[in-house]
Protein backbone atom coordinates (compact mmCIF):
# COMPACT_ATOMS: atom_id res chain seq x y z
CA UNK A 1 0.00 0.00 0.00
CA UNK A 2 1.20 3.79 -0.84
CA UNK A 3 0.59 6.13 2.06
CA UNK A 4 0.43 9.76 2.24
CA UNK A 5 0.53 12.04 4.80
CA UNK A 6 -0.67 15.66 6.27
CA UNK A 7 -3.24 18.28 6.01
CA UNK A 8 -4.75 21.85 7.32
CA UNK A 9 -8.56 22.64 6.50
CA UNK A 10 -6.80 26.22 5.68
CA UNK A 11 -3.58 24.15 4.60
CA UNK A 12 -1.64 20.94 3.34
CA UNK A 13 1.47 19.01 3.17
CA UNK A 14 1.81 15.80 1.49
CA UNK A 15 3.85 12.48 1.28
CA UNK A 16 4.40 10.28 -1.34
CA UNK A 17 4.01 7.54 0.14
CA UNK A 18 1.46 9.86 0.62
CA UNK A 19 2.05 12.71 3.45
CA UNK A 20 0.02 16.28 3.36
CA UNK A 21 0.23 18.98 6.43
CA UNK A 22 -3.41 20.41 6.43
CA UNK A 23 -5.93 23.50 7.38
CA UNK A 24 -9.17 23.98 7.56
CA UNK A 25 -10.20 27.70 7.77
CA UNK A 26 -7.78 28.04 10.44
CA UNK A 27 -8.66 31.49 12.28
CA UNK A 28 -4.45 32.26 12.86
CA UNK A 29 -2.39 29.58 11.77
CA UNK A 30 0.78 31.45 13.52
CA UNK A 31 2.45 34.55 14.11
CA UNK A 32 4.03 34.67 10.34
CA UNK A 33 0.57 35.27 9.52
CA UNK A 34 -3.39 36.47 10.54
CA UNK A 35 -5.06 34.95 7.97
CA UNK A 36 -7.72 31.75 7.41
CA UNK A 37 -5.97 29.67 5.38
CA UNK A 38 -7.73 26.65 3.76
CA UNK A 39 -6.30 23.61 1.54
CA UNK A 40 -7.13 21.37 -1.00
CA UNK A 41 -5.15 18.71 -2.96
CA UNK A 42 -5.28 16.67 -5.97
CA UNK A 43 -4.13 13.58 -6.60
CA UNK A 44 -2.79 11.39 -9.92
CA UNK A 45 -2.93 8.21 -10.36
CA UNK A 46 0.96 7.10 -11.70
CA UNK A 47 -0.13 3.30 -11.55
CA UNK A 48 -0.92 1.05 -14.36
CA UNK A 49 -4.61 -0.11 -13.31
CA UNK A 50 -7.27 1.60 -10.90
CA UNK A 51 -6.16 3.36 -7.78
CA UNK A 52 -8.15 2.45 -4.76
CA UNK A 53 -7.39 4.26 -1.46
CA UNK A 54 -8.22 5.27 1.86
CA UNK A 55 -7.23 8.94 3.71
CA UNK A 56 -6.62 9.38 7.31
CA UNK A 57 -6.85 12.63 8.77
CA UNK A 58 -4.96 13.44 11.77
CA UNK A 59 -5.04 16.54 14.52
CA UNK A 60 -1.12 17.36 15.75
CA UNK A 61 -1.30 15.34 18.87
CA UNK A 62 -1.85 11.92 16.58
CA UNK A 63 -5.80 11.57 17.12
CA UNK A 64 -7.96 11.31 14.39
CA UNK A 65 -9.49 14.61 13.39
CA UNK A 66 -12.39 12.93 11.42
CA UNK A 67 -13.34 9.81 9.83
CA UNK A 68 -11.39 8.16 7.43
CA UNK A 69 -12.84 8.54 3.52
CA UNK A 70 -11.61 6.18 0.75
CA UNK A 71 -11.47 7.01 -2.93
CA UNK A 72 -11.01 5.61 -6.29
CA UNK A 73 -9.48 6.96 -9.19
CA UNK A 74 -10.23 4.44 -12.23
CA UNK A 75 -8.07 5.54 -14.91
CA UNK A 76 -4.05 5.26 -15.12
CA UNK A 77 -2.91 9.58 -15.19
CA UNK A 78 -6.65 10.30 -13.54
CA UNK A 79 -7.49 13.06 -11.35
CA UNK A 80 -9.30 13.39 -7.86
CA UNK A 81 -9.92 16.77 -6.08
CA UNK A 82 -10.35 16.87 -2.33
CA UNK A 83 -11.18 20.05 -0.50
CA UNK A 84 -10.56 20.35 2.91
CA UNK A 85 -12.91 23.92 2.99
CA UNK A 86 -16.13 22.03 1.37
CA UNK A 87 -15.15 19.08 4.26
CA UNK A 88 -18.30 19.04 6.64
CA UNK A 89 -16.98 16.31 8.90
CA UNK A 90 -13.58 18.37 9.29
CA UNK A 91 -14.04 20.90 11.71
CA UNK A 92 -11.80 24.13 11.60
CA UNK A 93 -8.02 23.79 12.78
CA UNK A 94 -5.27 22.06 11.38
CA UNK A 95 -3.29 18.66 11.08
CA UNK A 96 -2.10 16.58 8.06
CA UNK A 97 -3.16 12.99 6.09
CA UNK A 98 -1.80 9.78 5.45
CA UNK A 99 -3.11 8.63 1.61
CA UNK A 100 -3.15 4.67 1.23
CA UNK A 101 -3.93 3.06 -2.19
CA UNK A 102 -2.82 0.31 -4.55
CA UNK A 103 -1.10 2.01 -6.74
CA UNK A 104 1.46 4.75 -6.70
CA UNK A 105 -0.08 8.45 -6.36
CA UNK A 106 1.19 11.84 -7.25
CA UNK A 107 -0.42 15.33 -5.24
CA UNK A 108 -0.17 18.65 -5.22
CA UNK A 109 -1.72 20.86 -2.39
CA UNK A 110 -3.00 24.38 -2.62
CA UNK A 111 -2.60 26.37 0.98
CA UNK A 112 -5.25 29.46 0.17
CA UNK A 113 -6.75 31.95 2.54
CA UNK A 114 -10.21 32.23 0.78
CA UNK A 115 -12.69 34.76 1.10
CA UNK A 116 -10.33 37.85 1.76
CA UNK A 117 -7.29 39.09 -0.01
CA UNK A 118 -5.49 36.27 -1.37
CA UNK A 119 -2.77 34.41 0.25
CA UNK A 120 -1.46 31.21 -1.92
CA UNK A 121 1.27 28.68 -1.75
CA UNK A 122 1.50 25.08 -3.03
CA UNK A 123 3.96 22.29 -3.38
CA UNK A 124 4.05 18.07 -4.63
CA UNK A 125 3.77 15.22 -2.40
CA UNK A 126 6.71 13.41 -0.97
CA UNK A 127 7.89 9.99 -2.43
CA UNK A 128 9.20 9.16 0.79
CA UNK A 129 10.23 10.11 4.22
CA UNK A 130 14.10 10.69 5.63
CA UNK A 131 15.80 10.88 8.62
CA UNK A 132 17.40 14.70 7.15
CA UNK A 133 15.93 17.27 5.95
CA UNK A 134 17.72 20.80 4.40
CA UNK A 135 15.76 24.03 3.87
CA UNK A 136 18.04 26.72 2.18
CA UNK A 137 16.76 29.97 3.02
CA UNK A 138 14.81 30.86 6.48
CA UNK A 139 13.67 34.31 7.83
CA UNK A 140 12.77 35.94 11.28
CA UNK A 141 11.14 39.52 11.51
CA UNK A 142 13.02 40.85 8.33
CA UNK A 143 12.44 43.46 6.11
CA UNK A 144 12.31 43.20 2.97
CA UNK A 145 11.16 44.49 -0.98
CA UNK A 146 8.00 43.06 -0.26
CA UNK A 147 7.06 43.77 3.66
CA UNK A 148 7.82 42.22 6.63
CA UNK A 149 9.54 38.09 6.11
CA UNK A 150 8.56 35.45 8.60
CA UNK A 151 9.12 31.17 7.93
CA UNK A 152 6.95 28.59 8.90
CA UNK A 153 8.68 25.32 8.80
CA UNK A 154 6.34 22.63 8.75
CA UNK A 155 7.60 18.86 10.08
CA UNK A 156 5.60 16.00 9.88
CA UNK A 157 6.48 12.20 11.28
CA UNK A 158 6.07 9.63 8.58
CA UNK A 159 7.31 6.94 11.02
CA UNK A 160 4.71 4.42 12.37
CA UNK A 161 5.85 5.65 16.15
CA UNK A 162 6.45 8.90 17.69
CA UNK A 163 9.88 10.50 16.80
CA UNK A 164 11.83 13.56 18.55
CA UNK A 165 13.95 16.22 16.33
CA UNK A 166 16.19 19.02 16.13
CA UNK A 167 15.33 22.03 13.44
CA UNK A 168 18.98 23.05 13.36
CA UNK A 169 19.26 27.14 12.46
CA UNK A 170 22.27 28.34 10.27
CA UNK A 171 23.15 32.10 9.68
CA UNK A 172 23.68 33.61 6.33
CA UNK A 173 27.72 33.41 6.61
CA UNK A 174 27.52 29.47 8.51
CA UNK A 175 27.42 30.60 11.93
CA UNK A 176 25.16 27.92 13.92
CA UNK A 177 22.13 30.31 15.82
CA UNK A 178 20.13 27.92 17.61
CA UNK A 179 18.06 24.38 17.92
CA UNK A 180 14.72 24.06 18.61
CA UNK A 181 13.83 20.71 19.84
CA UNK A 182 10.95 18.75 20.19
CA UNK A 183 11.34 15.64 22.03
CA UNK A 184 8.43 13.64 20.89
CA UNK A 185 5.83 13.98 17.64
CA UNK A 186 3.03 11.39 17.04
CA UNK A 187 3.03 9.15 14.09
CA UNK A 188 1.05 11.01 11.11
CA UNK A 189 1.21 14.35 12.88
CA UNK A 190 2.63 17.38 12.15
CA UNK A 191 4.70 19.84 14.18
CA UNK A 192 4.56 23.54 12.89
CA UNK A 193 7.40 25.91 13.59
CA UNK A 194 6.33 29.47 13.17
CA UNK A 195 9.64 31.21 13.50
CA UNK A 196 7.48 34.94 14.05
CA UNK A 197 6.75 33.03 17.45
CA UNK A 198 10.27 32.43 18.38
CA UNK A 199 11.88 34.39 21.25
CA UNK A 200 14.33 37.17 19.88
CA UNK A 201 17.06 36.10 22.36
CA UNK A 202 17.28 32.66 20.37
CA UNK A 203 16.77 34.02 16.67
CA UNK A 204 17.22 37.92 16.45
CA UNK A 205 15.01 40.41 14.60
CA UNK A 206 16.27 40.82 11.15
CA UNK A 207 18.62 36.86 10.86
CA UNK A 208 18.23 34.85 7.96
CA UNK A 209 19.91 31.60 7.22
CA UNK A 210 19.44 28.17 6.62
CA UNK A 211 17.95 25.27 8.25
CA UNK A 212 18.60 21.45 8.63
CA UNK A 213 16.37 19.44 10.44
CA UNK A 214 16.80 15.68 11.90
CA UNK A 215 15.15 13.21 13.22
CA UNK A 216 16.73 11.93 16.96
CA UNK A 217 15.11 8.68 17.25
CA UNK A 218 16.87 6.45 15.50
CA UNK A 219 14.83 5.05 12.64
CA UNK A 220 12.86 7.92 12.40
CA UNK A 221 11.20 9.51 9.70
CA UNK A 222 10.36 13.35 8.59
CA UNK A 223 9.08 15.57 5.85
CA UNK A 224 9.30 18.92 6.15
CA UNK A 225 7.28 21.57 3.92
CA UNK A 226 8.61 25.50 4.90
CA UNK A 227 5.83 28.60 4.18
CA UNK A 228 7.65 32.07 3.36
CA UNK A 229 5.21 35.21 4.52
CA UNK A 230 6.54 38.26 3.36
CA UNK A 231 4.13 41.27 4.19
CA UNK A 232 0.38 40.55 5.21
CA UNK A 233 -0.23 38.37 1.86
CA UNK A 234 2.47 36.49 -0.29
CA UNK A 235 3.50 33.28 0.70
CA UNK A 236 6.13 31.49 -1.14
CA UNK A 237 6.09 26.97 -0.34
CA UNK A 238 8.31 24.82 -1.08
CA UNK A 239 9.93 21.46 0.00
CA UNK A 240 12.91 20.97 2.17
CA UNK A 241 15.21 18.65 0.63
CA UNK A 242 16.35 15.13 1.80
CA UNK A 243 19.57 14.38 -0.44
CA UNK A 244 21.75 16.64 -2.45
CA UNK A 245 23.60 16.63 -6.29
CA UNK A 246 26.08 18.42 -7.32
CA UNK A 247 24.67 19.70 -10.61
CA UNK A 248 20.84 21.24 -10.60
CA UNK A 249 18.40 23.15 -13.08
CA UNK A 250 16.57 25.59 -12.96
CA UNK A 251 14.04 25.84 -15.99
CA UNK A 252 12.80 29.77 -15.40
CA UNK A 253 15.06 32.23 -14.00
CA UNK A 254 13.93 35.87 -14.44
CA UNK A 255 15.85 39.30 -13.82
CA UNK A 256 13.47 42.29 -13.68
CA UNK A 257 11.32 41.72 -16.30
CA UNK A 258 9.25 44.38 -17.60
CA UNK A 259 5.97 42.92 -15.34
CA UNK A 260 8.20 42.86 -12.42
CA UNK A 261 8.86 38.96 -12.20
CA UNK A 262 12.32 38.47 -10.80
CA UNK A 263 13.86 34.92 -9.61
CA UNK A 264 15.97 34.59 -6.48
CA UNK A 265 17.79 31.23 -5.90
CA UNK A 266 18.86 30.09 -2.78
CA UNK A 267 21.45 27.13 -2.66
CA UNK A 268 22.79 25.34 0.36
CA UNK A 269 25.90 23.54 1.14
CA UNK A 270 24.89 19.85 2.58
CA UNK A 271 28.09 18.47 1.46
CA UNK A 272 29.82 18.30 5.31
CA UNK A 273 32.38 20.85 4.73
CA UNK A 274 32.81 24.27 3.65
CA UNK A 275 32.80 25.13 -0.70
CA UNK A 276 35.08 27.91 -1.43
CA UNK A 277 35.19 30.95 -3.27
CA UNK A 278 34.36 30.14 -6.87
CA UNK A 279 32.69 26.36 -6.05
CA UNK A 280 29.41 27.04 -7.29
CA UNK A 281 29.23 28.10 -11.25
CA UNK A 282 25.89 29.49 -12.12
CA UNK A 283 25.39 29.21 -16.38
CA UNK A 284 22.43 30.91 -18.06
CA UNK A 285 21.39 30.58 -20.75
CA UNK A 286 18.89 33.06 -22.23
CA UNK A 287 14.80 32.17 -24.30
CA UNK A 288 15.16 33.04 -27.71
CA UNK A 289 12.47 35.56 -27.53
CA UNK A 290 14.66 37.37 -24.77
CA UNK A 291 16.90 40.14 -25.13
CA UNK A 292 20.54 40.98 -23.43
CA UNK A 293 23.30 38.95 -23.53
CA UNK A 294 23.10 34.80 -24.87
CA UNK A 295 24.58 33.91 -21.24
CA UNK A 296 24.93 34.69 -17.95
CA UNK A 297 28.00 33.71 -15.30
CA UNK A 298 27.52 33.94 -11.45
CA UNK A 299 29.95 32.71 -9.06
CA UNK A 300 30.14 32.35 -5.67
CA UNK A 301 32.97 35.13 -4.31
CA UNK A 302 33.16 34.14 -0.82
CA UNK A 303 33.18 30.76 0.78
CA UNK A 304 30.43 29.00 2.20
CA UNK A 305 30.30 26.85 5.02
CA UNK A 306 28.63 23.82 6.08
CA UNK A 307 24.47 23.96 5.92
CA UNK A 308 24.77 27.88 4.95
CA UNK A 309 23.32 29.43 1.94
CA UNK A 310 24.71 30.90 -1.30
CA UNK A 311 22.02 33.40 -2.38
CA UNK A 312 21.57 35.58 -6.23
CA UNK A 313 19.15 38.41 -5.76
CA UNK A 314 18.26 39.80 -9.05
CA UNK A 315 15.59 42.08 -7.26
CA UNK A 316 18.80 43.60 -6.21
CA UNK A 317 22.10 42.66 -8.31
CA UNK A 318 21.81 45.56 -10.60
CA UNK A 319 25.01 43.35 -12.25
CA UNK A 320 22.39 41.04 -13.81
CA UNK A 321 20.62 42.34 -16.94
CA UNK A 322 17.15 43.95 -16.84
CA UNK A 323 14.54 42.18 -18.96
CA UNK A 324 16.27 39.05 -19.52
CA UNK A 325 14.74 35.36 -18.87
CA UNK A 326 15.87 31.68 -19.68
CA UNK A 327 17.17 28.66 -18.30
CA UNK A 328 20.25 28.16 -15.51
CA UNK A 329 22.42 25.50 -14.48
CA UNK A 330 24.21 24.59 -11.09
CA UNK A 331 26.88 23.46 -10.71
CA UNK A 332 28.97 22.92 -7.73
CA UNK A 333 31.89 21.39 -6.31
CA UNK A 334 30.70 19.37 -3.46
CA UNK A 335 26.79 18.59 -2.78
CA UNK A 336 24.18 21.08 -2.91
CA UNK A 337 20.43 22.05 -2.38
CA UNK A 338 18.07 24.75 -4.53
CA UNK A 339 14.85 26.47 -4.55
CA UNK A 340 13.66 29.47 -6.62
CA UNK A 341 11.86 32.03 -5.93
CA UNK A 342 9.29 33.76 -7.88
CA UNK A 343 8.00 37.32 -6.81
CA UNK A 344 6.40 40.08 -8.78
CA UNK A 345 8.12 42.97 -7.22
CA UNK A 346 5.33 45.93 -6.42
CA UNK A 347 2.64 43.52 -6.01
CA UNK A 348 1.98 40.56 -3.37
CA UNK A 349 2.58 37.81 -5.87
CA UNK A 350 4.96 35.53 -5.06
CA UNK A 351 5.69 31.79 -5.65
CA UNK A 352 8.72 29.12 -5.02
CA UNK A 353 9.80 25.56 -6.45
CA UNK A 354 12.47 23.42 -5.92
CA UNK A 355 15.30 23.24 -8.62
CA UNK A 356 15.29 19.95 -10.63
CA UNK A 357 18.89 17.11 -9.57
CA UNK A 358 20.60 16.95 -12.47
CA UNK A 359 21.49 13.65 -13.44
CA UNK A 360 17.76 11.94 -14.21
CA UNK A 361 17.03 9.43 -16.96
CA UNK A 362 13.43 10.10 -16.27
CA UNK A 363 11.33 10.90 -19.92
CA UNK A 364 8.15 11.04 -18.22
CA UNK A 365 6.69 13.75 -16.01
CA UNK A 366 2.88 14.01 -15.05
CA UNK A 367 1.17 16.92 -13.71
CA UNK A 368 -1.68 16.14 -11.63
CA UNK A 369 -3.80 19.49 -11.91
CA UNK A 370 -3.93 21.57 -15.65
CA UNK A 371 -6.81 24.67 -15.76
CA UNK A 372 -7.34 26.60 -18.83
CA UNK A 373 -8.92 29.66 -18.13
CA UNK A 374 -11.70 28.70 -15.57
CA UNK A 375 -14.40 30.95 -15.10
CA UNK A 376 -13.45 32.02 -11.78
CA UNK A 377 -9.59 33.10 -13.49
CA UNK A 378 -7.88 29.82 -12.47
CA UNK A 379 -5.18 28.75 -15.03
CA UNK A 380 -2.13 26.89 -14.82
CA UNK A 381 1.42 27.22 -17.25
CA UNK A 382 3.46 24.04 -18.09
CA UNK A 383 7.18 24.53 -18.05
CA UNK A 384 9.03 21.48 -19.10
CA UNK A 385 12.80 21.40 -19.55
CA UNK A 386 15.04 19.38 -21.53
CA UNK A 387 17.75 17.63 -19.10
CA UNK A 388 20.07 17.12 -22.29
CA UNK A 389 22.62 19.85 -22.82
CA UNK A 390 23.62 17.97 -26.37
CA UNK A 391 20.86 16.80 -27.95
CA UNK A 392 17.17 18.35 -28.84
CA UNK A 393 13.57 16.64 -26.57
CA UNK A 394 10.71 15.67 -28.94
CA UNK A 395 8.09 15.33 -26.35
CA UNK A 396 4.13 14.40 -26.93
CA UNK A 397 1.32 16.05 -24.22
CA UNK A 398 -1.37 14.38 -23.43
CA UNK A 399 -4.10 16.17 -21.78
CA UNK A 400 -6.68 13.67 -19.24
CA UNK A 401 -10.34 15.49 -18.45
CA UNK A 402 -10.82 15.60 -15.26
CA UNK A 403 -13.92 13.10 -14.06
CA UNK A 404 -15.59 16.33 -12.47
CA UNK A 405 -15.02 18.46 -15.89
CA UNK A 406 -16.68 15.79 -18.22
CA UNK A 407 -19.59 15.27 -15.32
CA UNK A 408 -19.68 19.37 -15.67
CA UNK A 409 -20.80 18.70 -19.44
CA UNK A 410 -16.86 19.06 -20.71
CA UNK A 411 -15.28 17.13 -23.14
CA UNK A 412 -14.53 13.66 -22.34
CA UNK A 413 -11.71 12.83 -24.75
CA UNK A 414 -8.13 13.12 -24.07
CA UNK A 415 -6.49 15.83 -25.96
CA UNK A 416 -3.32 15.08 -27.42
CA UNK A 417 -0.37 17.64 -29.33
CA UNK A 418 2.47 15.79 -30.63
CA UNK A 419 6.27 15.66 -31.55
CA UNK A 420 6.89 19.49 -29.61
CA UNK A 421 10.53 20.04 -29.62
CA UNK A 422 12.54 21.51 -26.84
CA UNK A 423 16.34 22.57 -27.64
CA UNK A 424 19.16 21.31 -25.77
CA UNK A 425 19.29 22.46 -22.27
CA UNK A 426 16.23 24.43 -23.12
CA UNK A 427 12.80 25.11 -21.39
CA UNK A 428 9.70 24.93 -23.11
CA UNK A 429 6.08 26.45 -21.75
CA UNK A 430 2.31 25.39 -22.22
CA UNK A 431 0.53 28.94 -21.19
CA UNK A 432 -3.09 28.21 -20.19
CA UNK A 433 -3.57 31.28 -19.11
CA UNK A 434 -3.49 32.87 -23.01
CA UNK A 435 -6.74 32.21 -25.20
CA UNK A 436 -4.44 33.30 -28.44
CA UNK A 437 -3.27 30.86 -31.07
CA UNK A 438 0.51 31.55 -31.12
CA UNK A 439 2.93 29.48 -28.82
CA UNK A 440 2.94 29.25 -25.55
CA UNK A 441 -0.63 29.70 -25.95
CA UNK A 442 -2.72 26.14 -26.35
CA UNK A 443 -5.69 26.74 -28.46
CA UNK A 444 -6.39 22.42 -28.86
CA UNK A 445 -7.81 23.12 -25.45
CA UNK A 446 -11.00 25.23 -24.84
CA UNK A 447 -11.71 27.72 -22.27
CA UNK A 448 -12.81 25.91 -18.69
CA UNK A 449 -11.09 22.76 -19.01
CA UNK A 450 -9.02 21.46 -16.71
CA UNK A 451 -7.68 18.04 -15.85
CA UNK A 452 -4.47 16.67 -15.75
CA UNK A 453 -1.21 16.32 -18.07
CA UNK A 454 1.28 13.65 -19.22
CA UNK A 455 4.35 14.64 -20.99
CA UNK A 456 6.52 12.49 -22.52
CA UNK A 457 9.54 12.40 -24.12
CA UNK A 458 11.03 9.94 -27.31
CA UNK A 459 14.51 10.43 -26.56
CA UNK A 460 15.89 12.68 -24.14
CA UNK A 461 15.23 12.61 -20.17
CA UNK A 462 12.58 16.20 -19.01
CA UNK A 463 11.27 17.52 -15.87
CA UNK A 464 9.66 20.64 -15.24
CA UNK A 465 7.36 22.63 -12.78
CA UNK A 466 3.78 23.99 -12.99
CA UNK A 467 2.85 27.71 -11.94
CA UNK A 468 -1.04 27.87 -10.73
CA UNK A 469 -2.27 31.38 -11.22
CA UNK A 470 -5.19 33.69 -10.72
CA UNK A 471 -5.53 35.94 -14.01
CA UNK A 472 -7.37 38.78 -12.38
CA UNK A 473 -7.64 40.23 -8.57
CA UNK A 474 -5.24 41.62 -6.07
CA UNK A 475 -3.14 39.71 -2.90
CA UNK A 476 -1.03 36.94 -3.99
CA UNK A 477 -2.69 34.92 -6.54
CA UNK A 478 0.08 33.23 -7.55
CA UNK A 479 1.36 29.15 -6.97
CA UNK A 480 4.41 26.63 -8.43
CA UNK A 481 5.24 23.62 -7.49
CA UNK A 482 7.64 20.59 -9.12
CA UNK A 483 5.93 17.93 -11.57
CA UNK A 484 5.83 14.14 -11.09
CA UNK A 485 8.41 11.82 -13.68
CA UNK A 486 9.03 8.52 -14.35
CA UNK A 487 11.26 5.99 -16.11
Amino acid sequence: MRRVKAVYKGGVSILLGLSLAVLVLLPVMAGSTTKRLSTNFTLINLGSGPAEGVIQYFKPDGSKWRSDESFSITNPGGQAIFRQYFDTQLPDGQGSVIVSANQPLGAVVQILARNQTPTSGAYSGFPEGSAKFYVPLVIRNRMGASGLANSQIIVQNTSSSAIGFNIRLVRYDGDPTYTKTVASLAPGASYYYDLADESASNVPDGWYGSAVVETTTPGGQLAVVSNLFTGPHAMQTFKGFSSSAQEWLVPLFTSRLANGLSTPLSIQNVSGSTIPAGGIVITCTKNALSGGPTTINISNSQPIGDAASFFVNPVIDTTLPDNWYGSCRISASAGVVAFVQMRVIGTDRAAAYEAIPGGSTDKKVLVPLAAKRLANGFATVINIQNLSVSASAHVTFTYIPSPEYVAGGGLSTNIVITNVEIPAGGSIQHNLRLSGAAPPAVPALPDGWYGTCIVESADQPISGFVELTMLTGEGDTYQAHTVFTQP
